[in-house]
Formats: C-alpha cells, structure tokens, sequence
C-alpha cells in the first residue's frame, strides 16, 4: 500500500501518534448519518454498544449545532486505503443482524433516483461537543445490500472526474435531424 506523506508523516502515522499521546479514559467513536430525500429524519447511528448524545458541527446539513442522538449500532468498517492512485476512495460497512430501521428506509426510497448520501463523524468520548475531525467526511452511497440478514453499505467520494458528457442520450424519436 503506497502511503500519502505530508511533511515526512503519513496519516495513518499521525493518527497512531495522536492516539498514544492520548489520554487512556479517550475512545474515538465513529458516528454516521444516513441520508435520503424521501426520509422525515436522518438516521444516525455510532459505532459503539451504548447510544452516544453528541452536538452536531455547526455547517451540518440537517441540525446544525444540535443536540442529536445516534442509536447504538456495533458494525463492521473498512477504511479507504492511503494512496495516491487514481481510484475514487471508498469506506464500507456492514452489519451481520440487520433491524427493521433499515429496511423501512429502504422501502421508503425505493424507486428514487435521488442520491444517498453517508457523513461519517469522529468524536472524542471526552468532548461530544463538537466533531474531533472538522470538516466532516460525506460520501455518496454506491451499494447497498441486504441479504440473508445482513446489511452491507459502500460509499465513495462524488466522482467529479468520469461523469458522461453530455449527460443527454439524444435519441432519434426526440431529435428527428438527427434521421439519415
């Protein structure tokens, strides 16, 4: 794995820096917010065993500088990996016994073609006030899949770079100049 480096330290270096310098009682919870249209509220959940009460940055999309509740969740991460390659780096999480909240709100946005979009948060148990990491990671959702019980969800940065243009099909029933 090829490692970004900036200023002779890579990221992963860093982070295991910050971390042994911390204090022991600190733990670092990963929180999420899963967002559609079709969707009265977010659904936010934490990486933990315990719901985690925490205060929202304050650009948040939907309640900035709230006081919101993320809704315990254990799951399994995979990070994207530190590189310099030219793939669109991606995060996945999955989680074995699947709750009904989910399915609800893939029921509720079945049929939309509207983005799905995933922010992932870093907070310091010891200081909810506010996200450890500004700005806040947001990733557009690429998969998701519920099968045999377990849900499986990936997302990746908005790829800028290979989008179609021009985003038109021009078909001949729309455009008859188009006709030999």
């Amino acid at each position: 794995m090829a490692d970004i480096t900036r200023h002779g330290v890579t990221l992963a270096q860093a982070l295991q820096e910050a971390a042994a310098s911390a204090p022991v009682t600190r733990v670092m919870l990963y929180a999420y917010e899963l967002w559609h249209t079709s969707f009265a509220d977010p659904i936010r959940f934490v990486n933990d065993t315990q719901d985690l009460v925490a205060i929202l940055e304050a650009t948040a999309p939907r309640d900035p500088g709230g006081l919101v509740t993320f809704i315990a969740c254990p799951i399994s991460r995979q990070v994207p990996e530190e590189s310099d390659r030219a793939s669109n780096p991606s995060v996945s999480l999955s989680r074995p016994d699947v709750s009904g909240i989910i399915k609800i709100a893939l029921d509720a946005a079945r049929g939309s073609t509207a983005a799905w979009t995933l922010i992932e948060r870093l907070y310091a148990s010891d200081d909810l006030s506010e996200p450890a990491l500004n700005p806040v990671l947001t990733f557009e959702v690429t998969a998701f899949d519920i099968s045999a019980g377990q849900a499986s969800l990936s997302a990746s940065y908005g790829d800028w770079i290979n989008v179609a243009l021009p985003r038109s099909t021009f078909r001949r029933v729309h455009y008859p100049g188009l006709q030999r």
